[in-house]
């Protein structure tokens, strides 16, 4: 589920169903044209930002409730 979602600057952060530490969620991930609101949910992989060292989401699409 996102649980953060900052438009203004195209990214946010997504709470895994599973739990552990939140995911980095960056506009570039999602379908061209779609930007999520806090509380969807939401698929997604999980890859390594080469940057940070920290887990980045991908492949992220909106999850039919």
């Amino acid at each position: 589920m996102v649980t953060k979602w900052v438009a203004d600057r195209g990214f946010g952060f997504i709470k895994p169903d599973s739990g552990g530490d939140d995911v980095f969620l960056h506009i570039k991930a999602l379908p061209l044209g779609s930007e999520p609101q806090e509380g969807t949910r939401v698929t997604y992989d999980v890859t390594n930002d080469a940057r940070s060292g920290r887990s980045r989401a991908v492949n992220v699409h909106t999850r039919s409730q």
